[in-house]
């Protein structure tokens, strides 16, 4: 049983302020609840009987108990419905009122007032300021929304706001897809998205988990779960407010080029969430793996009358990072006996406009497609003629079938390129459950994300572990630290960094280089340089003492209040390692190309602080320029491992210190015998401010 299961799986419903006026909620929830295969009782203070069932006065005179109540009354009378509630013993309270905590500080108190009061009992509550729930398979309708659907299916649907959530719910019945759960969040002052992810991972009945969110305030939690679930279930996430990046600090690359929507984007992805960047788009994704088996990999094969139809679909799958293979000489030969003589048997298939045999081509080239082990998708593409003839539409319907019934479990999406008068024949397939996607773009964002739960699934998941804290650590006070606290810390945590010595003068410098061995680097540490190349703060390759001395004096000529770092010299990529302190999701580690170049090329990947070795050789992967480190225009391959081992040690630092804001290792040079950071900066989490009178202490009488 789930913790929700007096919201998802009630049997005796009660409507307060249940009415008989059409115009009012709680008339609306009355007809909604019409076909609920449990019980209602209507709550009425000032009639008997409602929609021809007996009224009750509280929910305290109801014999027998409630599982859920539905509160349609105004915001000030909710206390008393859940105080009410709360003494007959009912599981749940969907609050549908607005008025709370989205209105102003006078909303937040009695938000929190009824949350308190549900809260000393176990009484839980659903909003308020919320749309209500649904259970498709029991008819129960909960909620605002008119109708619940003739067929219950595998998708469930939680989304924060009621009216898109509403708008995305009658998308989805347009489109004959099957809810098996809506669940509307509002204000989510009480259940948290972790509940309801947990309750629909747990759910039988769901097959496809949606979520529409503006907020996750229980983040890590929702991760966690996340993280379970989706080794079990496709979980796709639309978030919305993705471009209000938050203000960070400069002091490092990191912080400037960790925009929330990256944050955001790789912490669920690294659960095994599927990010779509738009509602419809989740709901595409979400058709196409309730209806069809998952894609096991990114091979896709393409039918079409059309040349152009195809390259552009060609186009937009490649850009998906997709594949359309050209087909081997075997299956080409077989496909090419079949078609006109002027079709491409390649890949795009082209049956080209021979609309006589249509009925016949299509279902031939998916049929062998599917089942040639060379596609792990096919996508025919039904245009204005081949869409709107009912027999072809007809037989690339029963083609799926057969291949469903025969146990191929290569999918087929339909790319739908027609007029609105064949709707009738996309409704053939939909009844089939064989998706149809509008146009070439919309098809191909839908087989990405489905195909991006393919991939992830099987991707093993490090359970995060943090590291314990070393002893003898220098305090991390707040502000930029000192280049040998630094080092000590980031040796301390495991990672790799040259001999080196911080020097007061160009004397102890030249004296420290010998002692090094050269060649040797010079750089400004502290003072009031952040970033030491942009200030002109660095000599490279100094090849003696003397060599050092003169370096060393020029660098103190551009900020006498600095220090002199020596250090050995080191080779190879260059790479930027770094984490920061996220205000909502905590710990983040990132890693990417370029050195001081990153924030030019943005090229990085974050996670979640802290990851295993896996979670980082996959970020490490995931770069756009990765073929730099392993080998590429005859370079030798980087230590991959050696690398990954300096993203684990920065995420375990950051994880286990929480006095430290900012990490910046900067470069990273990676070579094949290992990777050494030759720049640490750390930033340490400002103080905590003490409240004073004149920030709000009450003072006097």
């Amino acid at each position: 049983m789930g913790a929700l299961d007096c919201v998802f799986d009630a049997r005796r419903v009660a409507v307060v302020g249940a009415s008989d006026e059409p115009d009012k909620v709680g008339a609306t929830l009355m007809r909604n609840l019409e076909r609920f295969t449990g019980e209602v009782v209507p709550i009425s203070s000032s009639r008997e009987d409602v929609a021809g069932r007996r009224a009750y006065k509280r929910l305290r005179d109801v014999p027998g108990g409630v599982d859920l109540a539905v509160a349609a009354v105004p915001a000030r009378a909710v206390p008393g419905v859940v105080q009410d509630a709360a003494a007959a013993g009912v599981g749940a309270v969907v609050v549908l009122s607005g008025g709370f905590a989205e209105t102003g500080a006078e909303g937040a108190e009695l938000q929190a007032e009824v949350v308190a009061a549900a809260r000393a009992v176990g009484l839980r509550i659903v909003g308020p300021n919320c749309l209500g729930v649904q259970n498709c398979a029991t008819r129960l309708n909960a909620s605002m929304a008119a109708g619940t659907p003739d067929a219950a299916g595998g998708i469930s649907l939680a989304t924060q706001s009621g009216a898109y959530g509403m708008a995305v719910y009658m998308l989805g019945l347009e489109q004959r897809m099957g809810f098996a759960k809506v669940y509307a969040a509002g204000n989510k002052a009480d259940i948290t998205d972790a509940e309801v992810l947990a309750q629909f991972g747990a759910d039988d009945e769901t097959r496809v988990i949606c979520f529409f969110v503006e907020s996750l305030a229980d983040a890590r939690g929702f991760l966690g779960v996340a993280r379970e679930v989706s080794a079990r279930k496709p979980i796709l996430v639309t978030k919305t407010g993705r471009t209000a990046a938050g203000a960070r600090a400069a002091m490092s690359h990191t912080a400037a080029l960790a925009g929330d929507a990256e944050i955001w984007r790789a912490a669920l992805e690294q659960a095994g969430v599927v990010v779509a960047d738009s509602g419809l788009e989740m709901m595409d994704a979400a058709r196409a793996l309730d209806w069809q088996p998952v894609p096991s990999g990114p091979r896709v094969g393409i039918v079409t009358n059309s040349g152009g139809t195809g390259v552009e679909l060609s186009d937009l799958l490649s850009e998906q990072r997709l594949e359309v293979p050209e087909l081997s000489e075997r299956l080409q030969a077989e496909l090419a006996a079949a078609l006109p003589a002027f079709g491409s048997a390649r890949n795009p298939v082209d049956v080209t406009t021979a609309w006589a045999r249509f009925a016949e081509l299509y279902p031939l080239a998916i049929d062998r497609l599917a089942r040639s082990g060379e596609v792990d998708l096919v996508v025919p593409v039904l245009l204005q003629r081949s869409a709107m003839d009912e027999t072809v539409v007809a037989a690339v319907r029963d083609t799926v079938q057969a291949l469903r019934d025969d146990g191929v479990e290569v999918p087929v999406y339909v790319c739908w390129v027609a007029p609105a008068s064949a709707r009738a024949n996309a409704e053939l397939l939909h009844g089939a459950r064989v998706p149809t996607f509008e146009w070439p773009q919309r098809t191909a964002r839908a087989a990405a994300l489905a195909w991006r739960h393919g991939h992830g699934r099987g991707l093993a998941r490090d359970v995060p572990t943090v590291a314990a804290v070393p002893a003898g650590l220098p305090p991390v006070g707040p502000g930029l630290l000192a280049a040998d606290a630094a080092a000590d810390i980031a040796r301390a945590f495991g990672i790799v960094l040259p001999e080196q010595a911080v020097c007061g003068d160009a004397d102890d410098a030249a004296a420290a280089a010998p002692r090094l061995g050269f060649p040797v680097a010079a750089k400004l540490a502290g003072g009031r340089h952040v970033h030491k190349t942009e200030a002109g703060g660095v000599r490279l390759g100094l090849a003696d003492a003397n060599a050092v001395r003169s370096a060393a004096q020029e660098l103190l000529a551009i900020d006498p209040a600095a220090h002199v770092l020596v250090q050995q010299m080191a080779d190879g990529v260059e790479v930027v390692v770094g984490a920061l302190r996220d205000p909502v999701l905590g710990p983040v580690v990132m890693v990417g190309l370029g050195g001081v170049f990153v924030e030019l090329l943005g090229d990085v990947a974050f996670a979640l602080a802290p990851v295993g070795e896996g979670e980082a050789l996959a970020a490490i992967a995931s770069l756009r320029g990765h073929e730099l480190l392993s080998g590429a225009r005859g370079r030798p391959p980087v230590d991959l491992r050696a690398l990954a081992a300096t993203v684990v040690a920065a995420s375990h630092l950051i994880a286990a210190l929480p006095d430290v804001a900012e990490l910046d290792l900067n470069p990273v040079l990676a070579g094949p015998k290992g990777a050494v950071a030759v720049d640490v900066r750390i930033v340490g989490a400002p103080a905590p401010r003490v409240p004073t009178a004149s920030r709000g202490m009450l003072v006097g009488g």
